[in-house]
């Protein structure tokens, strides 16, 4: 009998503590800058002011932001950076038309215990080193909150600076 009390302890025990849990969400976000492929640069359709514009002069920028949690996150609350606004923020850098084409798309709802967010954009690198496509996204950021089990407000702010990875493959 004593085994059995001790056994039905232990696992009341282990009930608790996986109750008490607090499990943080797992947020995987990938912003990577490569070359455009032959077939990519074939579709750029690359002839508005530039003088014979190659290969070269253009990459692509993939984003793709991925989160999942159990149901103790609660009053998630994503506030995604607004890439309708690229043309402005790769235009200023210079002037000069860098923003060619792109576009995404997301899934993000309330009752569901994740959020996926994807954007592919072709910009004109011609000129511009690393750094430069860094600054471009210095004040650039997304803010990630929610409500934990112990109703406590967390938050995650990244930038997207910070986040950027320069690839040599396509």
């Amino acid at each position: 009998m004593k085994k059995l009390s001790l056994i039905f302890a232990v696992l009341v025990c282990l009930v608790l503590l996986t109750a008490c849990n607090d499990q943080v969400p797992l947020i995987e976000i990938e912003a990577k800058v490569s070359p455009v492929s032959d077939e990519e640069y074939r579709k750029i359709g690359a002839t508005e002011d530039l003088i014979e514009p190659k290969q070269e002069d253009f990459k692509i920028f993939e984003f793709n932001f991925n989160m999942e949690h159990t149901d103790s996150v609660k009053e998630r609350k994503i506030k995604m950076y607004k890439f309708e606004n690229l043309p402005q923020v790769l235009n200023g850098i210079d002037d000069i038309t860098r923003y060619w084409n792109g576009g995404g798309y997301s899934q993000d709802n309330e009752s569901e215990d994740f959020a996926t967010y994807h954007y592919e954009f072709v910009f004109y690198t011609k000129g511009l080193n690393d750094d430069d496509i860094r600054k471009a996204f210095n004040n650039e950021k997304i803010t990630v909150s929610w409500i934990n089990n112990k109703n406590e407000q967390v938050e995650k702010e990244y930038n997207i600076s910070n986040l950027i990875e320069f690839s040599s493959n396509n």
